[in-house]
């Protein structure tokens, strides 16, 4: 793990807006260092993180460069020169020194913990009703202030953690499942950061929608106005301005209309060329109810867009364009041949 995503990781839990996974994980490796009542000693951190800093420095100073078998070694950056013999024994040694690097950041994981515990004992880090996590079932959506004053609108099936006062340095939020339009008030030198999945969405002030259900396995991030700075684990930063989106792996790609990627927050229904299965879940997740299909047509490439229609009047123009019918069974609509 890098140290840029050990530091987003420690933020969230500092934040109080790790899932339960990262919580379990992190708490977890923290109890197996056996620390005292009062947890690791100040001093002990101390000593640890300035010899992290000695190494860490050492580590991003040296360069080794191999230039085939039987070849010289080089080192390059401060102090570069051709090292003969047992000297150049050593430094290749203290070069390879790889665990000693890993203990380094462990140790930095355990000073940053340490530093985050509440004084008077109680817990680790950020007490647990220190954050607000906030649920929409399907066939709701729901509105929320956050505490800088920013708007969150969250579409149906949807969960979305935040805590309920910012840090100083910047305002983080945890988009868990599901999708959400943020219209962010700008506080410059005070970043608005939106974990979701695997991506890290940056903002000064802008609006966005973010959308990341667990059915289609991808996060997609689309600018309405302003930009913002995309992070993916492993990835350089990606930089979206207005008009601009980022489907999961796919790049940069561009929009047209804000309702090809927010018709939702305005009750509205839009689809591209969409499959039986997108158009399904769309509909779902909107009226709560199931859609079925039982008829031959299997190879589905619908656009339309619907704004304030009702269930039966999406179906019923749904089936007139594809020549299908419809009957109810239950809280399930079948799509039949006519």
């Amino acid at each position: 793990m890098k140290i840029e995503d050990i530091r987003f990781l420690l933020e969230k839990y500092q934040q109080g807006i790790c899932t339960d996974e990262e919580r379990k994980a992190i708490e977890a490796w923290y109890d197996s260092l056996h620390p005292g009542e009062e947890g690791l000693r100040e001093q002990e951190v101390e000593d640890s993180l300035a010899r992290i800093g000695a190494n860490l420095r050492l580590e991003e100073g040296s360069e080794r460069r191999i230039r085939g078998e039987g070849s010289e070694e080089r080192f390059q950056g401060e102090g570069s020169e051709r090292l003969p013999g047992e000297a150049r024994e050593r430094r290749i040694r203290r070069w390879d020194w790889r665990p000693g690097v890993a203990a380094a950041v462990l140790l930095l994981i355990a000073g940053t913990l340490w530093l985050l515990r509440p004084f008077g004992g109680g817990g680790r880090g950020v007490p647990a009703d220190s954050s607000i996590t906030v649920a929409t079932g399907r066939g709701e959506t729901r509105q929320v202030i956050l505490p800088d004053g920013s708007t969150l609108l969250l579409n149906a099936g949807t969960v979305f953690r935040y805590p309920k006062q910012f840090g100083r340095a910047s305002r983080t939020v945890n988009l868990l499942k599901g999708e959400a339009f943020l219209q962010v008030v700008a506080q410059p030198g005070r970043p608005f950061v939106v974990m979701a999945g695997k991506c890290r969405t940056t903002v000064l002030g802008t609006s966005f929608d973010i959308r990341n259900y667990e059915e289609e396995g991808e996060t997609r991030i689309a600018v309405l106005t302003g930009c913002v700075e995309v992070k993916t684990a492993g990835k350089p930063a990606v930089v979206l301005n207005k008009g601009m989106l980022m489907r999961g792996d796919e790049g940069k790609d561009h929009f047209e209309n804000d309702y090809e990627v927010a018709a939702w927050k305005e009750g509205a229904l839009f689809f591209s060329d969409a499959s039986f299965s997108e158009i399904a879940f769309e509909i779902g997740n909107k009226y709560n109810v199931g859609l079925i299909n039982k008829s031959k047509k299997q190879l589905w490439s619908y656009t339309g867009l619907f704004r304030r229609e009702s269930l039966e009047e999406v179906i019923e123009t749904i089936c007139q364009t594809e020549n299908l019918a419809y009957t109810f069974s239950n809280n399930e609509i079948l799509i039949i041949d006519q």
